[in-house]
């Protein structure tokens, strides 16, 4: 997967999270919001994975 793809992903999900918290809070649906936390944690893993794998080539 390239750098590019990887960051399109990553912007993506984090639009997603960000409308499921606002269409949670508006019809105050608990899966919405549920959703939306699950796909902020899939953006922060994605982003914490790339740092760690980036810092392993450089050391090598």
């Amino acid at each position: 997967m390239t750098k590019i793809t990887k960051y399109l992903l990553l912007a993506a999900l984090f639009c997603l999270a960000v409308v499921c918290y606002y269409v949670g809070n508006v019809i105050g649906a608990i899966a919405f919001i549920a959703l939306g936390l699950l796909l902020e944690i899939a953006l922060w893993v994605g982003i914490f994975q790339s740092s760690k794998k980036h810092i392993s080539k450089n050391l090598k």
